[in-house]
């Protein structure tokens, strides 16, 4: 259980932390954050609030509770959940750098180490919130219009690509929760993170594109071949399918660009389909106005046209997004880690690359060759070294696993 203190409700626990930890000092402004088991304090830390940023000023976990992680879990909270804005320091301490290093701090010049603008961590989560809401209304606009019109206005293909614009609002709607879901910090059951239940939204989407598709497909073929009489759609049909296909330009752009830097692989996987709903929405203008002046048959093959496209597209998301979740390896991501290596330490043999991708975080693992008769600490040191450089300059790479082999005579 985290709970938070204040100045005066610490006082309450003075004894109980003084007992923990003999050197415990009060500080007037502090804000104090501790971890406790069973209303036992097994690990507490300090804060002090200054104008842009905040300073660690001691943290402390129970001696015959260490290596528990308890300290990371409870920096963890504190970035958060107690910071909203900011920057967290800590002032030079040498015997926690490792430590530090490890929970994402950097080290600067004076010995300090730093963890910058604490609020653009969840950048990510509402980047992606905010374009996902925006297109979950306008899917709905489009598809209240499009579905009411193309019903009014005869046309079978207006009326199938408000359908899709319907299943866009439920296939957002999951990236939505994703998107949640995903940015939950690691815990005990999921020491890897959440991240890749972006890619298993993906999957859904895929699938649920490919139904849509097979219903809308399925309809179109039955009337073709049924000998149904066929009416020509009315003109006023092709205004909002032109206005569909300019809404979707304008939101696919937003979702690609968001998608992108984010790299969150259900929201690219939505640009797409965004994207794939602008050919189909100007199919159906061509549609219409071959109806109009040629042939109602038209209308018709349109309809049938999209629900192709809808299918491709959702075969296609499924074939991405499992890449993820099955592990695909990024040969030029593997490439650039073990030149990296070459190029900046004196290791002589790298092998046995692997990564894991989990929505835009990545899990590497290698080997490494040392000299036999080098010592355990200096061997730790050089991986520790590699870990914390390789994080630094790959800001995505999440965590890093190093095996230690000798060297071959």
């Amino acid at each position: 259980m985290y709970k938070s203190y204040s100045f005066e409700e610490i006082k309450s626990k003075i004894n109980e932390v003084e007992q923990l930890d003999k050197e415990f000092f009060l500080y007037e402004n502090g804000i104090y954050v501790t971890l406790e088991i069973k209303n036992e304090i097994v690990a507490y830390a300090v804060l002090e609030k200054n104008l842009n940023s905040y300073r660690l000023k001691r943290i402390f976990v129970k001696k015959d509770e260490r290596f528990k992680s308890y300290g990371r879990k409870l920096l963890s909270f504190i970035i958060n959940k107690k910071i909203k804005k900011g920057s967290l320091i800590v002032e030079n301490k040498d015997f926690l750098s490792g430590f530090l290093l490890k929970t994402g701090f950097k080290k600067m010049e004076n010995g300090e180490f730093i963890i910058e603008d604490v609020e653009n961590k969840n950048l990510r989560k509402k980047e992606g919130q905010k374009t996902v809401i925006a297109s979950i209304f306008w899917n709905i606009v489009l598809a209240t219009t499009k579905i009411s019109f193309g019903y009014i206005g005869k046309s079978r293909a207006l009326l199938a690509d408000g359908f899709n614009s319907l299943s866009d609002v439920v296939t957002s709607s999951g990236i939505l929760l994703g998107i949640h879901f995903s940015n939950i910090p690691e815990d005990e059951d999921h020491p890897f993170g959440h991240e890749k239940i972006e890619s298993v939204i993906g999957v859904i989407m895929g699938i649920f594109m490919i139904l849509t598709a097979f219903e809308l497909g399925k309809g179109g073929v039955e009337i073709l071949f049924s000998g149904e009489k066929r009416e020509v759609p009315e003109m006023l049909t092709v205004y909002f399918a032109l206005f569909s296909s300019v809404v979707k330009y304008f939101m696919y752009r937003q979702k690609i660009r968001v998608g992108l830097e984010t790299e969150n692989s259900a929201l690219i996987a939505d640009a797409k389909d965004s994207r794939n709903d602008i050919f189909a929405s100007l199919g159906v203008v061509l549609g219409i106005l071959l109806s109009i002046y040629i042939n109602p048959i038209f209308d018709l093959l349109i309809s049938i046209l999209v629900a192709i496209l809808i299918f491709k597209e959702g075969v296609s998301v499924i074939l991405e997004t499992t890449d993820t979740i099955l592990d695909k390896q990024d040969v030029e991501f593997v490439t650039d880690i073990k030149k990296y290596i070459y190029e900046n330490t004196d290791i002589k043999n790298v092998h046995d690359i692997m990564m894991r991708k989990s929505g835009d975080k990545i899990f590497l693992e290698f080997h490494i060759r040392v000299p036999k008769d080098m010592s355990v600490y200096k061997a730790h040191k050089i991986s520790d070294d590699l870990e914390n450089s390789i994080k630094e300059d790959f800001p995505l790479v999440k965590s890093i696993t190093i095996h230690l082999d000798c060297l071959l005579d």
